[in-house]
């Protein structure tokens, strides 16, 4: 038997420590880090998560702050992955026409300032190398994946009827909730069998519109745990946008690699019919699929039932406004007029001008020749999105359009491609 030596000079060395290692910090490590975090904080303040309302359109500011912060430890490494050179005119496009918005409403120079840090939190992930805006992306779903997971289950347990806390919540004097800290219902859904689910976000659009972007970069892993999760919350959020936004993105998808769509399109029109047959018979129309989806696909007197994304007050005013000369800049809203959203609305805020403005920045921003497919892909995606919902310079809804355009390349798109039939 081979025996050990025990000296005092062993034992000293087993439990010597060395000092000196708690000191060397990976900048490049903690420089990625400060970059996720202030993506994040920039991500979720544009969807107004219940736990952001007290700082509300500050949100900007801390995201900022930490992407400084990002910047600042990126610089004393070599190899600085923020070196991205050809930056100028998406960032140029972007201070046009947000200090054009700011200017055409009568902004104060508190606006004017704010709109920096919005500036810098652009100019950050464009200066960013492409493979961190994806590698945020997906750090992203994983994060909004296991969230929504707990958020669910939770909701699932108070639909059982188990009691949980809760406290009344206002926004803005616009929406009141019953906030059960992971999930909130809305008031107007209190005596709804099934309310719509839309976890800490303020509507099941808000929720569903992101879920359906974050799978836009999540394509060919669909069958990863926190994406299956995106899906069901898109489901479950039962929002007529982000059902024909996820449609669009499961073809363009398809698209994009080169596979068989007429195949899948047959496959999925033919289980679209299934499910719209079912839920003519089912409980005898009265099940939440018919009532709020299909009943919104009803054509009424040539206008579809579901195309109601602004009052009848606003329609009015819209039609004198597109017949007046305040189209080319422009038009104040007396109120936010709750309910109102998609492309009237923004320009109806901002007129012709403002509209091509956001036309040429998406533009600039979205451009990658390298791979057609893809900018096409999400300039189909985005328009969409601008037409039903609006709000183009949310980051929920620009951080993952400018993922998929500028970080799916050709190269990346044929080393996934076999993965793509058996996911979707």
């Amino acid at each position: 038997m081979m025996k050990i030596r025990i000296t005092k000079d062993r034992i000293d060395s087993l439990f010597m420590i060395d000092l000196s290692k708690f000191y060397l910090i990976d900048k490049r490590a903690l420089s990625i880090v400060f970059f996720h975090i202030g993506m994040t904080v920039a991500f979720l303040g544009s969807l107004n998560p219940w736990f952001m309302w007290p700082i509300g359109t500050l949100s900007s500011l801390p995201a900022c702050l930490f992407l400084i912060i990002s910047m600042e430890l990126a610089k004393s490494d070599s190899g600085s992955y923020y070196n991205r050179t050809n930056i100028l005119l998406p960032i140029l496009a972007y201070i046009i026409l947000s200090y054009y918005q700011i200017f055409i409403r009568s902004g104060n120079i508190y606006g004017y300032a704010a709109n920096l840090f919005r500036i810098i939190i652009f100019y950050a992930l464009f200066k960013v190398m492409e493979k961190e805006v994806k590698a945020f992306c997906d750090l992203l779903s994983k994060i909004m994946g296991g969230f929504l997971i707990i958020s669910m289950f939770f909701f699932f347990l108070y639909l059982l009827g188990l009691p949980l806390p809760s406290r009344n919540a206002d926004f803005n004097n616009l929406y009141s909730f019953s906030n059960y800290y992971l999930f909130l219902i809305d008031d107007r859904s209190l005596f709804t069998i099934i309310p719509r689910f839309h976890s800490v976000f303020l509507e099941p659009g808000h929720m569903g519109t992101m879920t359906v972007m974050l799978l836009f970069t999540q394509m060919g892993k669909w069958k990863k745990w926190y994406n299956i999760a995106l899906i069901v919350a898109t489901l479950m959020s039962f929002s007529l946008a982000a059902y024909g936004l996820f449609v669009g993105i499961v073809f363009l998808s398809l698209w994009i690699r080169g596979k068989q769509v007429i195949k899948k399109a047959i496959l999925a029109v033919g289980l679209f019919a299934a499910v719209t047959i079912g839920s003519f018979f089912y409980n005898n129309g009265d099940n939440m699929l018919y009532n709020l989806i299909l009943v919104r696909l009803e054509i009424n007197d040539g206008e579809m039932a579901g195309n109601n994304r602004v009052s009848e007050s606003f329609q009015a005013d819209y039609e004198d406004f597109i017949k007046s000369s305040d189209i080319m800049t422009g038009r104040d809203r007396n109120t936010e007029g709750f309910g109102n959203s998609g492309y009237r609305v923004f320009i109806y805020d901002y007129g012709l001008i403002g509209t091509f403005l956001f036309i040429i920045f998406y533009l600039v921003s979205f451009y990658n020749p390298q791979n057609l497919k893809a900018m096409t892909a999400v300039f189909i995606i985005g328009g969409l999105n601008f037409i039903i919902r609006g709000y183009p310079l949310w980051f929920a809804n620009f951080i993952p359009l400018y993922c998929v355009a500028r970080c799916f390349t050709p190269k990346s798109s044929v080393s996934e491609s076999h993965q793509l039939e058996k996911d979707i």
